[in-house]
């Protein structure tokens, strides 16, 4: 039997950040990734590692939360549309497909302030996501299609639907204080791609929780999320085709 204390939830909480990190660092500097090594081998594993990672570990969340008697309201409503003046259900979809969208824009503005303000940052700007270093690597294909949705789909669960239901309904926080937190939760999942990747990651997060709050639904910062890492397989088949640009920087994940 699962205790009522808070401890529970705390502990789900804490178990769950970052949960694909292993995963890259093993990837990254793993025996298939040094010098000599299989190469492929290494992007195969971080392809099939890193969602099933994530995708294991909200399982395992998201049975302990149901076992356990503290499943959030966020995981169960549907859309309302209660504090953006009657939008309906049906405009949540399309609204957040745009909204993901524009996200992958906002990183890349983000990921070139650095360069702007040391006056490194001559020329067109141009946009690059990463594709190896323990990320999601591999060959652009149906594959690493795969990964990349399946990876958001478990991450909303988690960070959205999970951390800012047991924040906010559970520990009492407002609304917007468990957004922040989620985000900063989620964002360290990202951690492995370097500070800039936190920011980066910190900010999509915020909007994807700002979704959730608005809505009532976890499928809204869902469909938002997947039309960000949509839009990011998209560049990444278009920069499979050309010369791999140096210096870039990763737009979503």
């Amino acid at each position: 039997m699962w205790s009522h204390t808070r401890s529970l939830e705390l502990l789900v909480l804490v178990a769950t950040v970052a949960p694909a990190e292993l995963i890259r660092v093993a990837t990254a500097f793993g025996p298939a990734a040094k010098a000599g090594g299989d190469r492929g081998r290494a992007a195969r594993r971080g392809l099939v590692g890193v969602p099933a990672a994530y995708l294991l570990v909200t399982a395992v969340a998201l049975a302990v939360a149901a076992g356990g008697g503290f499943v959030p309201e966020t995981l169960t409503g549907g859309p309302t549309g209660a504090l953006t003046g009657g939008l309906t259900g049906a405009l949540w979809l399309p609204a957040a497909v745009v909204a993901g969208a524009a996200l992958v824009g906002a990183e890349f503005a983000l990921g070139a302030v650095p360069r702007l303000l040391d006056g490194s940052g001559t020329g067109r700007p141009r946009l690059a996501v990463h594709r190896g270093g323990g990320a999601v690597g591999g060959p652009v294909g149906g594959g690493y299609a795969a990964a990349v949705l399946a990876t958001a789909a478990a991450e909303e669960l988690l960070y959205r639907g999970l951390w800012i239901g047991i924040l906010h309904e559970c520990f009492r926080l407002p609304a917007g204080v468990a957004v922040v937190v989620a985000a900063v939760a989620y964002a360290v999942g990202h951690l492995f791609f370097g500070g800039l990747a936190v920011a980066q990651k910190t900010l999509s997060g915020v909007v994807f929780g700002l979704l959730l709050v608005v809505s009532g639904s976890v499928v809204v910062p869902l469909v938002a999320h997947l039309a960000q890492n949509g839009v990011v397989f998209a560049l990444a088949v278009r920069q499979e085709r050309v010369a791999r640009p140096a210096g870039g920087r990763e737009a979503a994940g």
